[in-house]
């Protein structure tokens, strides 16, 4: 689990290693003068190790985004941080470098060691401990707090799909929603379906999508999450989500419902039919597709969408977003033959 302090703890090295690195490549004599070593004959090399160090601020500060998944960052940082004062004891017994010149590994090296270990430790642990396995009956989570037992059955299904649905009334009255329960119906014809909580409250999507009978659906990007899982708020009616949460309304070609400027796969949808669903109140909303806009490139030859490099991220349960990324493709499967990567 990512805690806190990990990301404060490489943000800060990050930043450490920047100043640091631009101060050496600036003044690439001043270490030596200060602590009275002998200045070097051929600088540059210095300023390349200044270069270096800075570069590793970059990469602490890529980590600090995601401490766990990126830990290779962390351990080879730690590592040079060990290799170095192994290098300047060596330097000390040849009388290469004065001891005031050790300050340097003090404050680049030395003060690292224990947080960047108990980061790499509590990497360690997050990928190594298996809990124990629980049962939970149907009266057990029956009897959970609402809001908890909203989010536990809501996470059950896994990862699921992020969009913006997208909608205005027959006034020209913007509304802008995000859903988790968008999913595919069918290629030919193409279909699209997603989900509406029962109408015990107003419900301006669906009532926009069933006065006018078209609806866009727009990808969430890392880039408009918080813009986006604002739009869930309760806003009067009237307001437009796209301006109170700060997002660009988008029309494109003759289609009448706004699209979402900020994401980057956009799709076209005309209202077929609705279904309320018995069990729950909950509301079916079956579309058509009419076009589908997306940066060019991004189709692969076989058609499939490189979602990944759209920015397109998912969400588990109510309010937990998830970057996928790809670990491969494999190939169709048959019956008298295992599946293999494809290249």
């Amino acid at each position: 689990m990512v805690k806190k302090w990990m990301k404060i703890t490489l943000v800060i090295a990050g930043i450490y290693n920047i100043i640091w690195g631009s101060w050496v490549i600036l003044f690439p004599t001043k270490a030596f003068e200060l602590t009275g070593a002998k200045v070097p004959a051929y600088p540059q090399i210095w300023q390349c190790v200044g270069m270096i160090v800075a570069v590793y601020g970059a990469g602490y500060l890529i980590a600090s985004t995601s401490p766990i998944k990126h830990w290779p960052i962390t351990l080879v940082g730690l590592l040079g941080k060990v290799f170095g004062p192994i290098g300047f004891i060596y330097s000390i017994t040849q009388d290469i470098f004065p001891l005031a010149f050790g300050w340097n590994i003090v404050f680049n090296d030395l003060i690292w060691w224990i947080p960047f270990g108990l980061i790499l430790a509590e990497v360690w642990r997050s990928n190594s401990k298996k809990a124990a396995m629980i049962g939970i009956s149907k009266q057990e989570f029956e009897n959970f707090e609402d809001k908890k037992r909203a989010k536990f059955i809501n996470s059950l299904s896994g990862y699921k799909s992020s969009n913006l649905i997208g909608t205005q009334d027959t006034k020209g009255a913007t509304n802008l929603s995000i859903v988790s329960s968008v999913f595919h119906l069918g290629a030919s014809p193409a279909l699209i379906g997603f989900i509406i909580r029962p109408n015990t409250v107003r419900r301006d999507t669906l009532e926009n999508i069933k006065q006018t009978g078209n609806f866009t659906i727009n990808h969430v990007n890392r880039n408009i999450i918080k813009q986006s899982h604002q739009t869930s708020a309760r806003y009067d009616k009237g307001e437009s989500e796209f301006e109170k949460c700060g997002l660009k309304e988008e029309y494109l070609g003759e289609f009448s419902a706004p699209f979402v400027s900020e994401s980057n796969i956009k799709i076209a949808v005309k209202f077929v039919r609705e279904e309320k669903l018995e069990e729950n109140g909950a509301h079916l909303i079956i579309g058509s597709i009419q076009e589908v806009y997306l940066p060019d490139g991004f189709i692969s030859e076989d058609g499939n969408i490189e979602l990944h490099r759209a920015g397109t991220i998912a969400v588990s349960g109510l309010d937990t977003y998830v970057e996928a990324f790809p670990l491969g493709r494999l190939s169709y499967a048959k019956t008298d033959k295992w599946p293999q990567w494809l290249k």
